[in-house]
């Protein structure tokens, strides 16, 4: 199931960010003059924080006229059901994980993957290290948070302490079937880069990152990145999933697009 239509999820983003007099139905929220998918309001002064709608709706609430349906995933049964008034808004780009690592580089444009060899060779010349854990530490959120907000003036204001608490309550309330992880590189012990991850049985999904920029000439928040989809590859998952967002170094690592969609609907 997708993780953001888990009732855990969505209960979490209630909490933070809704009054329970404007839920419909559990997946519905009354905003504006129409019912959106909960967990797709913007929140604390217009941030994004739930990358997919819902991927199964194949009716609509009784009582209400418009409908607001955003992030629809193309292979989703709410997009084939809607299809015909579906919009592009964005994609998810995501790599289909094959056996190897080595396959996985092979795969890469000839240019990504010398550069990203050339990279790694650049890291290990340095007293650099990587940490990975599913365990909930607190001073391990903080260095994550820290680094979060370190690496770029958006991502700072993004972070406020609302944010910041939200967040916690993703990576600490159990949501059956999914892990949260916390992963760092470290450069002569000091934590250079930062990312939470939420995985299952088969997917990886890079939910946010940070970096510091004193390291920035080591890539470390890409080498990071290279690093978790190794991992991924050696635990046998299927896919990694960069979740919402066209940033180059996605694709710079081997990632295709997936095609989000706005539905906008009108009950006559």
């Amino acid at each position: 199931m997708n993780l953001f239509q888990t009732k855990e999820y969505l209960d979490i983003f209630k909490q933070h960010f809704c009054r329970e007099k404007d839920i419909v139905d559990g997946i519905w929220e009354k905003y504006q003059d129409k019912l959106i998918l909960l967990g797709m309001k913007p929140v604390l002064g217009g941030e994004e924080v739930t990358d997919f709608g819902h991927t199964d709706i194949v009716s609509l609430p009784q009582g209400f006229k418009n409908f607001q349906l955003d992030y629809i995933r193309e292979d989703s049964a709410t997009y084939q059901r809607f299809k015909d008034k579906a919009e592009k808004q964005e994609v998810s780009p995501y790599i289909e994980l094959p056996a190897s690592w080595e396959e996985h580089l092979s795969r890469l444009e000839r240019k990504h993957r010398k550069e990203l060899k050339r990279k790694i060779k650049r890291l290990k010349e340095t007293d650099s290290f990587y940490q990975c854990s599913p365990e909930t530490v607190k001073d391990d959120f903080e260095q994550f948070v820290r680094l979060h907000r370190l690496s770029d003036p958006s991502k700072n204001k993004f972070m406020s302490e609302a944010m910041k608490a939200f967040f916690w309550d993703v990576k600490t309330l159990p949501i059956p079937g999914w892990q949260s992880h916390l992963c760092f590189l470290k450069i002569n012990d000091v934590p250079a880069a930062a990312v939470m991850t939420l995985e299952n049985t088969d997917e990886v999904w890079l939910y946010n990152s940070g970096y510091d920029p004193q390291f920035s000439h080591f890539s470390v928040g890409l080498l990071l990145k290279s690093y978790k989809i190794k991992k991924a590859i050696e635990a046998g998952k299927k896919k990694f999933d960069f979740l919402r967002g066209s940033e180059r170094y996605k694709y710079e690592l081997g990632a295709k697009d997936l095609q989000l969609y706005r539905i906008d609907l009108r009950r006559l």
